[in-house]
């Protein structure tokens, strides 16, 4: 279930679109719920929130986008990522690629909205897990820690 409720949002990324009702339409396929909506002075929405889980906010706002400008990762971790991209490979201007492995032990899908904005879906591959923990110890450097 998704949480609906307002809280200050430790993160989010905002997507200018070309147009607002065609990104939120999509956006819902993608597994966003539309939470709110700011109309503009001329009634039409200057903002429209969206969420997929907790801490996962997207607001979409009118714009004239930049293909390639913006690009935002979330957590994905119960989803069947190959059953979701054969959902969203059927709308216009947009670009699927994906789910595919990473060295890291995700399995990450890239979609490319119609206006070029960018999600990355990444689930992790918790068949590996253990393989993954013992893969980060030998071979990342830097201040973390391993899990057991």
């Amino acid at each position: 279930m998704i949480d609906r409720t307002i809280y200050p949002m430790p993160m989010f990324a905002t997507f200018q679109v070309s147009d607002v009702r065609a990104a939120e339409a999509f956006y819902q396929a993608v597994g966003f719920v539309s939470l709110a909506a700011v109309p503009g002075p001329d009634g039409s929405p200057a903002v429209v929130h969206l969420r997929r889980m907790k801490y996962q906010d997207l607001l979409i706002v009118p714009g004239r986008p930049e293909r390639g400008s913006t690009s935002v990762s979330f957590s994905a971790p119960d989803e069947d990522l190959a059953a979701l991209a054969d959902r969203l490979r059927g709308f216009d201007g947009v670009r699927v690629s994906g789910p595919e492995d990473t060295r890291w032990f995700t399995s990450d899908l890239t979609i490319d909205d119609a206006d070029g904005n960018r999600v990355v879906l990444t689930a992790p591959r918790t068949a590996e897990l253990g393989h993954a923990k013992e893969w980060a110890r030998e071979n990342i450097t830097g201040d973390f820690i391993v899990e057991s």
